[in-house]
């Protein structure tokens, strides 16, 4: 293989077709010395003449025969890997999407992801995982195609969009005995709050702000994910930050009351990750496709892998 060039598949195989070196050399546009090297370096490997002169031009030997025969499969199963294109077809797939995100996304973003693959593709499903310290390993394995939150950058190799800004605001039960329309810095200090230790929604951002102001909470119970804080909240005097977005559909379905915060946050986008190993898979491409057309603001573009 190591003295083998794989032009000498289009110069054999011109050479069969045409029977003549001369007219071989003619349409691969290369000298008749460089066609008649090309043949003595098979006939060397293969320790057979492979080409004879015949009355009707150059013929194979037997044993050329069979090499061209051999040799004519490579270059189709070449010619096929040269022009291999995948494509994704949601209308007739069987394909399980793995998705990380927070449990903010089986409440909000979900069940438009869902309508969608309904009315797309009866064979497509979503398996909706949480953002995890593994998150970054399985979007590089393929074990997750996606990731959508507020996600700490991942290193070289990891591309991300973003979808919509979200920022952070109160929530409290709509009978609470202190706390009505407005919040003051003072209640929002003295009054007992509910906290949401959750990867994934940018409650880093809320912990730096208010470490950065010295402002304090006063913490009555933490809880993992956001899946039924509704209920605590409508409950108990407890407040609650959460993003945004989440607090709006929470009011819409319990008796929450949104407040603004007595300070400023910065607001932070959601984005989708995913790690550029998939960034031309069509499957995974379709994906990302269907979720910017669902929750894009303002026609953010893809951003390249980081230290590609």
């Amino acid at each position: 293989m190591h003295n083998i060039d794989l032009k000498v598949l289009a110069y054999i195989s011109v050479l069969q077709k045409t029977r003549s070196v001369s007219k071989a050399a003619q349409r691969l546009g290369v000298s008749q010395s460089t066609v008649s090297m090309t043949l003595a370096k098979l006939r060397d490997h293969f320790h057979d003449p492979i080409f004879v002169r015949t009355s009707t031009g150059m013929e194979t030997t037997p044993y050329g025969a069979e090499i061209m025969d051999h040799l004519k499969r490579a270059e189709d199963l070449l010619q096929s890997a040269l022009e291999h294109h995948t494509a994704f077809l949601p209308t007739s797939a069987d394909r399980v999407f793995h998705v990380h995100s927070t449990d903010i996304a089986q409440e909000t973003l979900l069940p438009k992801l869902m309508q969608r693959f309904q009315a797309v593709g009866p064979g497509l499903r979503v398996k909706l995982e949480r953002i995890s310290d593994n998150t970054p390993a399985m979007l590089e394995s393929g074990e997750a195609d996606l990731a959508v939150g507020f996600i700490l950058p991942m290193g070289g190799g990891f591309c991300q969009q973003g979808l919509f800004k979200d920022q952070f605001v109160c929530v409290a039960s709509r009978e609470h005995p202190r706390v009505r329309t407005e919040l003051t810095l003072e209640q929002f200090q003295n009054e007992t709050h509910l906290e949401i230790a959750t990867l994934g929604t940018g409650h880093c951002i809320l912990a730096k702000c208010l470490e950065e102001r010295n402002i304090k909470r006063r913490i009555g119970l933490t809880v993992p994910g956001f899946l039924g804080i509704a209920s605590i909240i409508s409950a108990t005097g407890f407040l609650a930050v959460i993003p945004a977005q989440l607090a709006q559909h929470l009011a819409s379905i319990a008796n929450i009351r949104i407040l603004q915060l007595p300070f400023r946050l910065p607001a932070h986008f959601v984005m989708q990750h995913w790690h550029e190993r998939y960034s031309n898979d069509p499957a995974n491409k379709w994906l990302r496709g269907v979720m910017a057309d669902l929750f894009l603001e303002h026609g953010k573009p893809e951003v390249a892998a980081a230290g590609a």
